[in-house]
């Protein structure tokens, strides 16, 4: 029997009222899920296990979906406060296998495109930052912060979805896809960092901190990889994470923990990063779940000290992130699966897109500098958005 198109899958995600596509950057995972079989709309970790407890009684289906980055809350939104949902019907494309009840895929006539009506920018983000570098200069226990900023654009039109899978799969070939659909909301975002995944007992995650551009050719970008490896507040930012990221996972009980000495060069088409892969042991009565409540949030996304780098957080950014820097990911019918940090994103409902970036701020931080940075992160979904102002 031959197994459906994908072109097939992205017309049924366009149609459907509840959504989900995920893949992971080395080909070895993509689903599309259809359908709401049950749902748990803005649960904590511990609402979220004793949910899944639940669904997992007689689950067929894995479950998708994420928890928000912190407690404050959107208002306007079902989507954006956490929300986790088993689909109807799972398509697993890499295995080309269905699981749950299938569904007639049908296809529409082609969508229009659309364009930017405004675009409004929090231009005074690097001024704001520079409260928190203050602070770190004059506190040496304030170690980092991450603070982020949204772009907000108004459309002329309503986004083609299904035109935004084929653009992540276009212009973000090396990262995370992930779109999650809920009332008449979508959260997407093409991450390359993985928080952690589970499978047959081992875990691996990774700490990815410590960023800079990308070079015009070869040669240009190899210098900037070499400058971005030999810097030292880049090297500092990213050792800190790794050594949060390693202390967290042995208080989880992870044993067997495995890491380079020195990290490695990531590289996705706006940006490269430094990077350091871990891997370690679950011990028998540790599950998805709890790993990801003890890992999260990373300084990488949060800050160090994490309660200080929180509450600097929610004093200085103007907007709650929502899921965007919180879990998102995939649970398996056996407990197994994959989480990764909802960042490179956007959020979108009725005709208006947020986007969201991050930067790693430290006591020697730019804040100009800073600012740059979170334009060149903001390019991922500056760039899918921009294919839907093409008609198709």
């Amino acid at each position: 029997m031959t197994f459906v198109t994908e072109e097939a899958l992205q017309w049924s995600f366009e149609l459907a009222n509840d959504a989900v596509y995920f893949a992971s950057p080395d080909g070895q995972t993509k689903y599309y899920g259809f359908g709401k079989q049950a749902e748990l709309i803005g649960g904590s970790f511990e609402q979220a296990q004793i949910w899944l407890a639940k669904v997992q009684k007689n689950q067929l289906q894995p479950v998708f979906g994420g928890f928000a980055f912190d407690e404050q809350q959107i208002n306007d939104s079902r989507l954006m406060n956490g929300y986790f949902f088993q689909p109807a019907v799972v398509y697993d494309v890499v295995k080309q296998q269905v699981m749950g009840q299938k569904i007639d895929l049908v296809r529409q006539t082609q969508s229009s495109g659309t364009d930017f009506a405004t675009i409004k920018d929090e231009t005074d983000w690097h001024t704001r930052i520079q409260v928190a570098i203050d602070d770190m200069q004059q506190n040496m226990v304030h170690e980092k912060v991450v603070l982020g900023r949204q772009r907000e654009i108004q459309l002329t039109a309503a986004l083609n979805e299904r035109q935004i899978i084929k653009s992540l799969q276009k212009t973000q070939p090396t990262s995370y896809h992930f779109v999650l659909k809920h009332g008449g909301e979508l959260f997407v975002s093409a991450t390359p960092e993985r928080l952690v995944k589970v499978a047959n007992g081992q875990l691996a995650t990774a700490a990815v901190a410590g960023t800079i551009k990308r070079g015009e050719n070869e040669s240009a970008d190899e210098a900037l990889a070499n400058e971005l490896w030999h810097d030292q507040k880049n090297r500092r930012e990213h050792q800190t994470v790794v050594a949060t990221i390693k202390s967290n996972l042995e208080a989880a009980n992870i044993t067997q923990l495995k890491m380079p000495e020195t990290p490695q060069i990531l590289k996705n088409p706006q940006v490269q990063h430094l990077y350091t892969p871990i891997t370690g042991t679950l011990s028998a009565d540790n599950s998805l779940l709890a790993i990801i409540k003890q890992l999260h949030p990373t300084p990488a996304l949060g800050g160090k000290p994490s309660t200080w780098a929180l509450e600097t957080i929610a004093a200085i950014e103007k907007y709650p992130r929502g899921l965007f820097s919180g879990p998102i990911g995939v649970i398996m019918p056996d407990g197994d699966g994959e989480f990764i940090v909802g960042i490179r994103s956007m959020w979108y409902r009725n005709k208006l897109v947020n986007l969201f970036a991050g930067a790693g701020i430290l006591a020697d931080s730019d804040a100009a500098m800073e600012y740059q940075e979170t334009d060149l992160k903001l390019l991922p979904m500056m760039n899918v958005l921009k294919e839907q102002t093409l008609h198709d």
